[in-house]
C-alpha cells in the first residue's frame, strides 16, 4: 500500500503548512504549568533558533545535540535545527556523562543544547575534548520570547526547505540493550511514511489530544508522537515528571495514549486495589486515561494479553504494536481489527515474512531506516544478504489471522549446556503475571538447567505482611520462609505448562528494582541483559554450586 504520494514535501515543509492552517491553534502545552503554545509561536521560536544555528555556523548535514526532557525545549529545538538544515540528535534524560560523551563524539555533534543547568555545564567541558563540538547553548538561548523578535530571512530560504526526501531528517540511537549504542540514520521520506502510516492505522485526525512523557530521543515518542502530531494536527501535553502522567490525564482528558507496558500494567494494579475495595473497576478509569479516551497504544515491549485483556474488560482497549527504531511501523492492531494476544498485523507500507529459523523479517522499503553512521559493515549485516530485508533479530510467528506473534529474541535465546535453547521472553512475561512478581530475568547460559532472578512487587508484599502481622524491615521480608513458600507456589504454576527444559528450578529474590539510571533497564524499561548478569553474577554462579546466597533464597529444584 502506498502511504507517500509523489511530490511530498520534506519535513519542514510539512510543518510550515500546519503552521500556515493552524496558526493561532494550540500545539503544545505544558503540565503542570499550564504554558500554551501556538502552532505559530512554535514556528518563530524554531525560526529562531535556525538563525541562531546559522549564525554559529552551523552547516546543512552537521549534528545539533538536544539534552531535555518533555518539554517545549525539545519540539522547538528539533524544528528549528531542521530548518537550518541540520540533523538533530536526542540524548536520554538518563544519560550518564560517559553515555552522553560517548554518544556526542561518534555523532561528530557541532552544537548541542540542554535544559538543566548541570548538563549545560557538563556539555560546556566537554568542548575541550570533542573537537568538533563548538557551542553549547542553554535554554534560555533557545526558548525565550526576545529572540523571536529579530527579523530573519524568508522561511522558503532555510537550507532546510530544499531537503530531499532521501535526506537525513534525524540521527537516533538505539537503546543498546545487546551491545553499543549506534546512530540510526533517519530519512525525511522515513518520517514522512510512518506519520502517514500511524495516522491511517489509528485513525488520528485534527482535535485529538494526547499526552508526551516519553523520551522525545527515543524512535516512538519522535515519530508516533512528534512528527505523526505534525501531520494531523494533534495538540500535545508536555508532561516532564511521567510520574505525574495520570494527573494530567485528568486535567486534560486526552483522545489518544500511547504508552509502554508498565504503565497499562500500573493501571491495573490500581484498578483492581479500587475493586478489591468493594468499588466498580470501570469508575476508577477516567483517574488513568481521563474522560476522553479513545486511541491507547502501548510499545517498546510485549503488553501482557493478561494487562491488555483487564482493561478490555473497563473499556479500555489497548492496541499493541511491534517495530524497532530501524522500522518503526511494522505491525499494530487496529480499533476495528485486533487479537490483544498479538502484536498486530502489518501496518500500511510494511511487508512481513518469517525466516525459515523463525526471524521476523520486514521488507526495506521507504519506512526503513537509511543506515548506521559510520558503520557501513554493521549497516550490510542488518540485511539480508541481497539487501532487500531488514532482520530485526526478533522470533516471531504469523497465526492464520494475519497476526504477528513475538516469541522472542534471536540472541537472547539461553543455551544450556545440553545443546537445548530456550526463549526466555515469554516464560518471563508469564512469571511476571504473579501480582508478587515485579520483574523477572531467566539465566542459565552454558548451564545445565534455568534458573531466575526476580524483583518482588514491594507494596503488594509488604501489604500482605502487614495484614498476616509479619513485621521486619524489607531485606528481612525478602527472605521470610511464607514469601518463598508464596514465589514457590508462583514458579510451579508456570512450570506446570513448560517443557521440562524450559522449568526454572531455582531462583533468587532481590530486594532492589532494576533501574534505568544503573544502566540495568534501557530507556524503554527493556532489561539489560548481560547488566543484570554482570551485576549479580555472584548471586548466579551460587545457584548453580547449590549454596544459598544471602540476603534471600536460591530455592532447591521448584516443587
Amino acid at each position: 500500500m502506498t502511504v507517500l504520494s509523489a511530490g511530498q514535501p520534506n519535513v519542514v515543509e510539512l510543518f510550515r503548512s500546519r503552521v500556515a492552517r493552524h496558526t493561532e491553534a494550540p500545539a503544545l502545552r505544558t503540565f503542570p504549568e499550564g504554558r500554551v503554545l501556538s502552532w505559530g509561536e512554535w514556528a518563530r521560536r524554531s525560526e529562531a533558533f535556525a538563525r541562531r544555528l546559522r549564525a554559529e555556523g552551523v552547516e546543512p548535514g552537521d549534528r545539533v545535540a538536544i539534552w531535555a526532557g518533555s518539554r517545549p525545549l525539545w519540539p522547538i529545538a528539533d524544528l528549528g535545527a531542521l530548518m537550518a538544515g541540520a540533523v538533530p540528535v536526542g540524548l536520554y534524560p538518563s544519560s550518564a556523562p560517559a553515555q552522553s560523551r560517548a554518544l556526542l563524539a561518534d555523532a561528530g555533534v557541532v552544537l548541542a543544547v540542554a535544559d538543566l543547568a548541570e548538563r549545560t555545564e557538563l556539555l560546556r567541558g566537554l568542548t575541550g575534548e570533542l573537537p568538533r563540538l563548538r557551542q553549547v547553548l542553554d535554554e534560555g538561548e533557545v526558548d525565550s520570547p526576545g529572540l523571536t523578535e529579530s527579523a530573519g530571512e524568508s522561511p522558503d530560504r532555510w537550507p532546510g526547505s530544499g531537503a530531499g526526501l532521501g535526506d537525513d531528517a534525524l540521527l537516533i540511537y538505539t537503546s543498546g540493550s545487546t551491545g553499543e549504542p549506534k546512530g540510526a540514520r533517519l530519512s525525511h521520506h522515513y518520517l514522512l511514511a510512518s506519520a502517514a502510516s500511524i495516522r491511517e492505522a489509528l485513525g488520528l485526525r485534527e482535535g485529538d489530544v494526547t499526552l508526551s512523557f516519553l523520551p522525545y530521543c527515543h524512535a516512538a515518542e519522535r515519530v508516533f508522537g512528534l512528527y505523526t502530531r505534525i501531520l494531523t494536527g494533534i495538540e500535545a501535553v508536555l508532561v516532564e515528571d511521567h510520574r505525574r502522567v495520570w494527573e494530567a490525564a485528568r486535567a486534560h482528558d486526552p483522545t489518544v495514549f500511547g504508552g509502554l507496558p508498565r504503565f497499562f500494567e500500573k493501571a491495573v494494579e490500581g484498578i483492581r486495589e479500587h475493586a478489591a475495595t468493594g468499588g466498580d473497576p470501570a469508575e476508577r478509569v477516567p483517574h488513568y486515561f481521563g474522560r476522553r479516551l479513545r486511541v491507547a497504544t502501548s510499545g517498546g515491549a510485549t503488553l501482557d494479553p493478561e494487562v491488555s485483556g483487564a482493561l478490555e474488560s473497563v473499556g479500555v482497549r489497548v492496541l499493541g504494536a511491534y517495530g524497532l527504531t530501524e522500522h518503526l511501523c511494522a505491525t499494530m492492531n487496529r480499533p476495528e481489527r485486533h487479537d490483544l494476544a498479538s502484536a498486530g498485523f502489518p501496518m500500511p507500507g510494511t511487508e512481513i515474512r518469517i525466516a525459515t529459523d523463525g526471524e521476523i523479517l520486514l521488507r526495506r522499503g521507504p519506512l526503513t531506516f537509511s543506515g548506521y553512521l559510520n558503520r557501513p559493515d554493521e549497516t550490510h549485516r542488518a540485511f539480508t544478504p541481497d539487501g532487500n530485508w531488514l532482520l530485526t533479530g526478533d522470533l516471531g510467528r504469523i497465526d492464520d489471522a494475519g497476526f504477528l506473534h513475538v516469541t522472542g529474541r534471536k540472541k537472547e535465546l539461553v543455551a544450556l549446556s545440553t545443546g537445548k535453547k530456550v526463549a526466555p521472553l515469554p516464560i518471563e512475561t508469564r512469571l511476571a503475571r504473579d501480582p508478587w512478581i515485579a520483574q523477572a530475568m531467566l539465566v542459565g547460559e552454558g548451564r545445565k538447567f534455568v534458573s531466575a532472578l526476580f524483583v518482588l512487587n514491594r507494596s503488594e508484599v509488604e501489604g500482605w505482611a502487614g495484614a498476616e502481622g509479619i513485621s521486619g524491615d524489607w531485606e528481612a521480608l525478602v527472605g521470610h520462609p511464607r514469601v518463598l513458600e508464596r514465589v514457590d507456589r508462583a514458579v510451579a504454576r508456570v512450570n506446570r505448562d513448560l517443557s521440562r527444559t524450559e522449568q526454572v528450578r531455582r531462583y533468587h529474590l532481590l530486594a532492589e528494582e532494576w533501574t534505568v539510571e544503573r544502566g540495568e533497564l534501557t530507556p524503554t524499561l527493556k532489561v539489560r541483559r548481560a547488566v543484570v548478569a554482570e551485576r549479580y553474577r555472584g548471586v548466579i554462579d551460587a545457584m548453580y554450586e547449590g549454596a544459598a546466597p544471602a540476603p534471600a533464597s536460591a530455592n532447591e529444584e521448584t516443587r
